[in-house]
């Protein structure tokens, strides 16, 4: 066997071994922290995206929450909101982020994929942030989910993938590797 191996083609070592079913991880990188912030382009702001609305059109100091002009508006603003720039500097980056999760899809107590978001009731109470402060997080079969106002670590690997969801849209996909209590 030895003789073998020591004029084989390192290609076919390979193979051979993968067929036989042994498993190969390349070096893990470890998760770089990251904050929501750098999330954000460094020249964007809340005020860049409503200033791309003509408030001009519309008379706030008399819309109401019913008004068909005030559910014009938010539409408008709900549409900014959803095509926030990204950076995608961060694509493929093996990151770690703390934040609240919102779940999407669930089987009993298990959470299968979730939007992360910064702050607790993000999505849920208020409208959503915008879609560069709302990541939507993958599972590898399942995370077992406490309770929602207690926020998480998620590490993983960050892609500049955009996710609709009924409770908002997120710029980013987090494929989750860990999820852990944030301590």
């Amino acid at each position: 066997m030895n003789l073998i191996v020591r004029h084989a083609k390192p290609w076919l070592i390979l193979s051979a071994l993968l067929l036989a079913g042994v498993a190969f991880t390349a070096q893990a990188r470890e998760a770089v922290d990251i904050q929501w912030d750098d999330l954000m382009p460094a020249d964007f702001t809340y005020k860049s995206l409503r200033d791309q609305i003509d408030y001009s059109q519309y008379d706030l100091s008399s819309l109401s929450d019913d008004d068909p002009e005030a559910q014009r508006l938010y539409s408008d603003m709900t549409q900014l909101l959803a095509n926030a720039p990204v950076v995608d500097a961060l694509a493929g980056a093996n990151v770690r982020l703390a934040g609240f999760v919102v779940p999407l899809e669930m089987d009993g107590d298990s959470v299968y994929s979730f939007l992360l978001v910064p702050y607790y009731g993000a999505c849920i109470h208020t409208p959503p942030p915008p879609s560069n402060q709302i990541v939507f997080v993958q599972t590898q079969g399942g995370y077992e989910m406490g309770p929602m106002d207690e926020p998480v670590y998620v590490s993983g690997t960050l892609m500049v993938e955009a996710q609709q969801s009924e409770l908002g849209s997120s710029g980013y996909t987090l494929y989750a590797g860990r999820i852990d209590p944030y301590l």
